[in-house]
This record gives structure tokens, sequence and C-alpha cells, in this order.
């Protein structure tokens, strides 16, 4: 299978268009010498100037430059623009200079229609006007973003671009949001925006531009001129009734201008929208340090729209406001709160496959309830000009978890559970760069957090180890760490090889305690991890290469203050990391990474005194030795994009492979589960391919984008106090479109087919499962503002027993009137009242059937204050 697949893709690359390369770039220019700026030029055919290769809109200096495939030996330049006469030259395809001297004129004309294009480049910037991909009913940006050709927004509102997720989110060259930018487009009004530029190669610090160059792309709103300067607001009341009164209200400030960004919001609901989704921050620096060792069961997750099975009451307000300072400096002041109430129910089935062939089984019915606080704030200064960069930020993260359920699985069972974390992070970020490029990077973070989290059960399901008749967990988790990183830029300079010595001083304090009856852990874990590096940058023309190699000093030292038991561990490893970029043309472009890193156990796997991690499983290492894991990374990737056909296509291989050392695994005995673990010289391997593509057309306004990945993995498992070895597979495809076959309707849609297998080497295999996921969505635009929109979604799922496919529908009427809006809408118009979902993860398979919410009816009335 790995073969074909390789085959396949090496097939995908040999057809794919490259050829000879070409470059002409120069001015444009009157006869008396002066720029032209923002005309037209575009390169063709001899005799069919309407076969363009490539096309781009001279700068404010009146710089044009064209780079293209063709193989011709002659081509035309031409220019065109409003105050300049047409003129086209011939010229041999080869690269060359070439200024272009065209004629000044006035057009007396007495009507005449613009259209902007829908996509066009200049430099390394692209941009897409937002015009030609909004829909009538788009009231958000997220909405907009979805049908631009070579973008794709996930399910959680992640923006990505060429495959990789994008780096910053800026309004007008100003990063408002700070990484939670799911607020910007889920509340900024599209009739607010003109263009989305996608910023490739875009290096944030100025400093150091074409000293590090930047591989993920960004992204920046450009506002109307009409919306600069002026406060926005709009409010949303809704109500409705399904089995009760339902609720659904926003309240939407915005307010840009130059030197000064804000955008406050309130929203509350309970009518199923989730409100936690677009306060999901995206920053890198975003990650919790710590984790619940125990916690409540509650049903997981069914692969449908939240909205059906979320019976919620949610209310979030969230504040951003930044400010410029002076020339080069900003202050940002963000903060955000949820409030979410959740009420879920289900009855599970999960069946494991177990060495000698046999199944546990356990069967569950859960109703419970989980409720849920959230606030954060970040507070930002930086400043960036060409040779030196600040960047001073605080953030503040709190959340507190309460949830209790009620559980039949042969008897009545009753779990509650209370979490709290409190993390505090301090972010300091230093460039200084001299006229000779030299200069120093200094990037120093701290962290402080604490997470005290506790589990009650009414039954003890561990009579052989706990003596009591109900079950009581206390946990706290700590975590102190620093990760301090300093580069000396351009140290050394040969030609064009650059080296950057880089030194590197990280440690972290962990924390772990618990009490379970007179089971007791008092645990800490230090970690030292120094060293210094280099990194190694060379570019020749179309070549780059990056290689960084660190050599590495860890220590780790375990204290188990109960066992007054102190180990510690001396490592010294070297980790390389090699990126290897081709840029074959200004539209093909190779790129090959590898690294090798290792990795060591957390605190939650080192405890060795019992610790209830949920009603049904307990758990202790015996095995909590410093091991230390290897893993190995290794991918190819190819894109393509031609923007004036607005065709995007891209294509991934990788690999990866990992030697654990240790394994964690299960012993099931019936209900209950118990955490297990083993030394083990087994390797571990994941092969994936990944293929997608994207193309807009300017009939009918239609875009078609589509994705296809296959993975193959290769792992131990350790199961019943076994190794063993299984393998799998899985297939993920996508596909969507939209259409606009007439002015007075607009077509979506979007299926997801999903497919795997697991066995194992001996013994028992998995059933085969495929899912199959069909959203359409059809709008009508009648006279007097009116629109009239349906939705049907269609779920298939092959392990289902009685209802393999599944239909839900909404239908919804909206009329608008100057500032107001009306929307009528009914949601699962089939009154369907419950949703059976299997899925299967590695050996074990669950099939769960959920309540999902009835028929309701919603009226939603919109404003726009002012």
């Amino acid at each position: 299978m790995c073969k074909k697949a390789f085959l396949w893709l090496l097939l995908l690359f040999w057809t794919s268009p490259i050829f000879g390369q070409t470059l002409i770039s120069g001015y444009v220019k009157n006869s008396s010498g002066k720029v032209i700026p923002d005309v037209n030029v575009y390169v063709s055919r001899l005799d069919q100037r309407y076969s363009v290769y490539a096309s781009c809109i001279s700068d404010e200096k009146g710089l044009y430059s064209l780079n293209f495939n063709a193989s011709v030996d002659s081509i035309a330049i031409n220019v065109s623009g409003l105050n300049i006469e047409a003129t086209s030259i011939f010229c041999p395809n080869t690269s060359h200079e070439r200024d272009i001297v065209v004629k000044e004129q006035l057009n007396q004309i007495d009507e005449v229609v613009v259209y902007a294009p829908k996509i066009y480049e200049r430099g390394d910037t692209i941009s897409y006007n937002v015009a030609s991909f909004q829909s009538k009913t788009d009231i958000s940006v997220a909405q907009v973003l979805k049908r631009l050709p070579g973008v794709t927004v996930s399910d959680v509102g992640q923006i990505s671009y060429k495959g990789q997720p994008i780096k910053n989110f800026y309004i007008e060259g100003l990063d408002l949001m700070k990484g939670r930018y799911g607020i910007a487009t889920n509340n900024i009004d599209p009739n607010s925006i003109s263009t989305i530029q996608i910023l490739e190669n875009h290096q944030n610090i100025k400093a150091l531009e074409d000293l590090r160059p930047e591989e993920r792309a960004s992204i920046n709103l450009k506002l109307k001129s009409g919306v600069k300067g002026v406060y926005n607001m709009i409010a949303t009341l809704g109500g409705g009734y399904d089995k009760e009164a339902l609720w659904d209200n926003e309240l939407i400030t915005t307010y840009f201008q130059r030197n000064s960004q804000l955008l406050a919001a309130y929203k509350g609901n309970n009518s199923g929208n989730d409100l936690e989704t677009e306060l999901r921050s995206f920053d890198d620096n975003s990650l919790s340090r710590t984790s619940s060792v125990t916690d409540i069961e509650l049903p997981s997750v069914p692969g449908i729209n939240k909205k059906y099975y979320y019976f919620n009451q949610s209310h979030t307000a969230t504040y951003n406001h930044i400010f410029r300072v002076g020339e080069n400096g900003e202050l940002g002041i963000n903060a955000a709160y949820l409030n979410d109430n959740d009420k879920r129910s289900n009855h599970a089935t999960t069946t494991t496959i177990l060495p000698d062939g046999s199944k546990n089984i356990v069967d569950e019915y859960y109703r419970g309830n989980l409720r849920r606080n959230l606030a954060n704030g970040t507070i930002t200064y930086l400043q960036n000009s060409e040779k030196s960069y600040i960047k001073e930020q605080l953030k503040f993260d709190w959340f507190s978890t309460g949830g209790s359920s009620d559980i039949y699985a042969g008897s009545d069972i009753a779990q509650n559970s209370d979490v709290e974390n409190y993390r505090l992070h301090n972010l300091f970020h230093l460039t200084n760069r001299t006229n000779t490029d030299k200069g120093v990077d200094f990037v120093s973070t701290i962290n402080l957090e604490k997470r005290p989290h506790n589990l009650g059960v009414s039954t003890n399901l561990f009579p052989d180890v706990l003596l009591g008749d109900n079950m009581f967990q206390r946990a706290e988790r700590r975590n102190f760490s620093t990760e301090n990183h300093l580069d000396f830029l351009s140290a050394l300079v040969w030609g064009n090889l650059q080296i950057h010595p880089t030194l590197f001083v990280d440690y972290s304090q962990n924390g772990l305690t618990s009490q379970l009856e007179d089971y007791r852990n008092d645990i800490h874990l230090s970690s030292l991890n120094t060293g210094v590096g280099i990194i190694a940058n060379y570019r020749a023309r179309k070549f780059y290469v990056d290689l960084q190699i660190t050599g590495n000093y860890r220590y780790f030292d375990l204290n188990d203050r109960i066992a007054e038991v102190e180990t510690d561990k001396h490592r010294f490893v070297v980790e390389p990391r090699l990126t290897v970029k081709y840029d074959i043309n200004g539209s093909n472009e190779l790129r090959l990474k590898g690294s090798l890193g290792h990795s060591n156990p957390a605190i939650e796997n080192l405890y060795n005194q019992y610790i209830l991690t949920s009603y049904r499983q307990l758990s202790v290492y015996q095995n909590n030795d410093l091991y230390q894991s290897t893993v190995q990374n290794y991918s190819l990737s190819y894109d393509y994009r031609n923007i004036v056909s607005m065709l995007f296509f891209g294509s991934d291989i990788g690999w990866t492979h990992n030697r654990p050392n240790v394994l964690y695994g299960n012993y099931y005995d019936g209900l209950v589960t118990r955490i297990i673990s083993s030394p083990t010289d087994e390797t571990a391997d994941v092969l994936s391919a990944t293929v997608r593509a994207s193309k807009g057309f300017d009939w009918r306004r239609l875009k078609i984008g589509a994705e296809c990945r296959y993975s193959y993995y290769d792992s131990p498992i350790l199961l019943q106090n076994e190794i063993m070895s299984y393998n799998g597979y899985s297939i993920n495809a996508k596909l969507d479109f939209s259409l606009n076959p007439f002015e007075w309707i607009a077509f979506n849609y979007e299926g997801i087919y999903y497919q795997s297998k697991t066995s194992m080497q001996k013994g028992g295999e998995m059933p085969m499962l495929r899912t199959f996921t069909n959203n359409i969505s059809l709008e009508f635009y009648l006279p007097a503002d009116i629109t009239i929109g349906a939705n049907i979604s269609h779920y298939y799922n092959n392990l289902n027993q009685n209802n393999r496919s599944f239909l839900l529908g909404e239908v919804n009427a909206k009329y608008s009137y100057k500032r107001w809006s009306f929307t009528l809408s009914c949601d699962n118009i089939f009154n369907n009242k419950e949703y059976v979902y299997s899925s299967i993860e590695g050996l074990t398979d669950n099939t769960s059937v959920y309540q999902i919410r009835p028929l309701s009816v919603l009226l939603k009335i919109r404003y726009r204050i002012f």
C-alpha cells in the first residue's frame, strides 16, 4: 500500500507544470521619464493576447515584475490603464530587464463600470477582492474566508494557507487579536472589508527581515475607507421555542482608525450556538504546561454539527483594544470571559479486542452536567523598527470547571469533579541589528501555573485496593518554567552563507501531589536543558537551506518526598534540523524537512501510588524511570499556484519514526481499567501522504476545493500486560464547492469521507469503518431583500446497526430593511430525537446513542445602531 502511494505521488510530481522560468522586470514610464504606477502589465502569446502567462500591477515606483513559464520563443508584454494608451511590445522569451515607455492620454467617457480583479498579486502579497467572494447574507468575515481559493478554515476556526496554519492575523497592519483571531473573523462585518491579503514570506519583526525567513503566511484585512474612524455597533435579539424558551443575543462594537482599533462583543444563547470556539487561541505560547490527572467521565463528542447536541446556557464577553505609540510602537489590551453550562446524555457501548481474541465490553448510560468559567487577559507592548524590536507580553489565564453525572453500568454510580487552573505567562523578546546586519536576538519566557482538582465517586469499584464505600481523589499540579534563547545574528558571513551561533537555557520545576485514602503522592521533577548551537542559512538564487544543530546538556531530578527517594539523570544529545527550499519558479516550490528530537516522560507518568483517573480507571506507574525517547520526522512538500487562473495545488509526504523506550497501556477487567507501563525496544512508524487543490472561476463565482490524506501506521501497543504489534490505515477525503448559478440563487456543498482499518499482527482485527458526511445549503434571493435558505446534512456510518443514514435539516427566511434585518429559522425540521454514532480508535470501537435538540423555531432581529 505504501509503495503504491509513493509511486502515485511520484507520478503527480512528474506531471506537475514545471517548465523553464522566465523573469522580466523593469519600470513603466512616460516619454519624459516619469514613472507610471497602478497600470496593468501582462505577458501573452504574440498572436493571442488573451492567452495570458502572468500579470501584475505596477507599484508606486512604476516597477513591474513578471514571473512565468512559456514554451514559446517570443512573447508580448502588454500595458493598459485608464489614463494611458494601450501599448504592446514584442521581445524574446528570455529573462531580462526592460523599461516600457507609454503614452499618457485623457479618456473622455460618458460612463464606465470598473470591475476589480477577484484576486491579484503584488510582490509577496496576494489580494482577494472581498466583494467578489461575498454572499448577500454573509454577516462575518469567516464566511468569506471559506470561499477564497487557496485558503482553508477548520471546524474550530483555524485559518491555513498552502496546508500550513497562518502565523499572524492583522487588521490594517495591526495585530489586534493576539492569536484569538476567531473573535475578529466571527464578529467583523464583511461589508466593512475591501480586501483580504495573504502575506507570503512575511517576517513580522522588521529587524529580522532577510535574516530569518518566515515559512508561514499571515493575513491582513484592508478596510473600506468609509469604515475608518467610524464607530459601528450592531445589536441582535433572538427569541424562540423548542421544548422550552430559547434566546440568542449579541452586541458587537468596532472602531478602526490608523492609530487605534477596538473590538468588543457580548454574546449569549441557549440555542446550541458554541461560543467557546471563537475564543480559542492559535498563538504558539498559549498552551498550558499542566494537565489534570483525574476528572469526571462524560459522554464523548459525536460526529455531527455541535448545535444539534449542545444543550447549553452560554455567555461570553470580549474586549480588544490596540493603540499606536509613537512611530513604531503598539500597546494592546485583550480580555475575554466565558460562562457555560452544558448538559449531556447518551448510551455508550465500548468494545476492546484483547490479545487472546476475546472482547471486553462496557455498557454505560450517562446523564451529566458540565459548568465552566473561563477568563483570560493579555497586555502587550512592542516597538518594531528596522534596527530594533522589543516585545513585552503578560498573559493571565484562569478557568474553573465543575461537573456531575449519573451513570448506570450494571449499578447506579454518581460522580462529581472540580478543576481550577491559574496561569501567568510572560514573554520578552529583544532584537537589535546593526548596519552590517550583525546583532542579537533574545527571547525569554516565564510560566507559572497551578491546577488543584478532585474527583468524587459514590461507588467503590476497586474493593481489592480501596477500603471505603465511596472514592474521593484529590490532586494538584504545579509548574514553573523558563525558556531563554540568545542568537548572534550574522556572526559569520561567507558569500551566501550566514552562520548565527545560539545559546539556550531552559529550566522547569513540576510538582504533583495527590491523595486517595492512604495512597499519597508528593513528587517533584526538575529539568534543565542548556547548550549551544549554530543556525546556518544559505541562499543561492532559487535555493534556500536552513540547518540548525544544537548540542544539549540535559539534567533531570525526580524527588519523591514521601518515599524519600531521589533519582537523577544526565544526558548529552545532539538535535539537528534541516530545511531545504527550492523555488523552481514563481509558481512552483519544493520543500524538504528533516529533524531528530528527544523527549522525556511527563510528571503525570512518574507517580508510584494509586490515582483514580476516572470513576472506573485506577492508575499507577511501576516503571517510573527517567527514560528518553527518540523521534525522527521527515517530509517532502510541493506547492503550485497560479494567481491569474486562481489555481492552488499542493502535496505532502511525511514519515515519523519513534523509539518510545516505555509503553503505556491498559489492563481491562470488565467495567474497570488499570493503567500499566512496560519498557520496550519496539519502534513505531507513521507514513502519510496528502494532496490538496483549490480552484476559483470567474464563471458564476464557482470555487472548488479538495483534499485527500492517506495514513499508514505500524506501532506497538501494551494490552493486558502483553506488548503486541498492530497496524492500520486511514483515508480522509474532503470536497467543497460554492456556486452562484444565477443571480437569485447560491449553492454550497461540503462532503467528507473517512475510512479506517486496524488489526493486530497476531489475533483479531477491527471491522472497517466508513463514514460519509454531506452538507448542502441553498439560498434564494427574492425581491424586496428577502432571502430563503435551506440546509441539509446527511450522515452515513457503516457500523451503525439500524440507522446507517441520518438526515438533519433547517430552513430560514431573512428580510432586510435599511439598518434592520429579521431572520426566522427552524432547526431539526425532521424532529429527530436521537443520533447513533460509531467510531474506532486503535483496538477499541465505541457505539453511542445521543439525545439531540428537538425541532426549534428562532426569530433574530439584528439592528445596526450606528
